[in-house]
């Protein structure tokens, strides 16, 4: 099985403008993140998928390779589907291009989730979620699953509701047991081939639409999603004031780095020095 790791990245966008080149530690965004990618052996080629020169340059410098895209794309998966059709690959990984902390060892996870005949359409990252600020905000996403460990449901509001709890405390809140698993979405998607071109073909839902979150186009047309536990939290660059903390982390992982002679986050996987 052939794996390849594809990276959408805009230069323009709505929130953060120009947000892949973003200097993270004086290294561009889009660079942590290949170097991540690059990090995990299960992918045969690492592939950024852009609509900008700057970015497909800053791309090809941290050894990606870069294929420039239209700037009409409906998503990231779009994007990375555009992309897909000129690649040699049985699974493609969208790998969020403003997550400059995701774990190698959980793309690898990722990856072996698809294998065999009877393997999912999709698959997809998230972790335990016990901070009850965290579940109520809108720019994190959560996940309830079914007994097999596929997604039911992806939403920006505080899924599963615990009645109990928010009537014995007057608010919504996570129990300190609670009775149901509390999962936060990391937004990286492994695919089979075939279901990411056919992606981009399936009408935008109308929950899609309603929360911004396009995972929820698949699961309106039928198809199943596997849940995979990653190891590691990831924080992403979301917004300009994610900067610093982003920046913070990653300073401490260079500093673990010089240590044990690797490379990491904390809770995060070892693999090759990078600088």
């Amino acid at each position: 099985m052939r794996a390849v790791a594809v990276i959408p990245a805009r230069y323009g966008s709505s929130r953060f403008p120009g947000k892949p080149l973003v200097s993270l530690l004086g290294k561009p965004l889009i660079a942590w993140v290949v170097e991540r990618a690059r990090a995990c052996p299960a992918f045969a080629e690492v592939v950024v998928a852009t609509d900008h020169e700057g970015i497909a340059e800053a791309a090809a410098a941290a050894g990606a390779r870069a294929v420039r895209t239209s700037a009409g794309c409906r998503s990231g998966t779009d994007r990375v589907a555009e992309a897909a059709r000129a690649l040699a690959a049985d699974v493609v990984v969208n790998v969020q291009g403003d997550e400059p902390l995701v774990d190698p060892a959980d793309l690898g996870a990722l990856v072996a989730a698809m294998e065999g005949p009877e393997g999912p359409a999709m698959a997809t990252l998230v972790r335990p979620l016990r901070d009850t600020a965290e579940w109520r905000r809108p720019d994190v996403v959560k996940v309830v699953c079914d007994a097999g460990g596929n997604a039911l449901y992806f939403s920006r509001s505080p899924i599963p509701y615990f009645r109990d709890e928010a009537e014995a405390a007057g608010e919504a809140r996570i129990p300190a047991d609670p009775p149901a698993e509390v999962w936060k979405h990391l937004g990286v998607y492994a695919f089979t081939r075939q279901a990411l071109l056919a992606f981009p073909g399936l009408p935008e839902g109308r929950l899609e639409r309603a929360e911004r979150l396009e995972q929820l186009r698949a699961l309106e047309a039928g198809w199943r999603i596997r849940v995979v536990e990653a190891r590691s939290d990831s924080v992403g660059v979301d917004r300009p004031e994610d900067v610093a903390r982003v920046e913070k982390l990653l300073a401490a992982g260079r500093r673990a780095a010089r240590r044990l002679g690797g490379w990491g986050v904390p809770g995060g996987s070892q693999g090759p020095a990078v600088s």
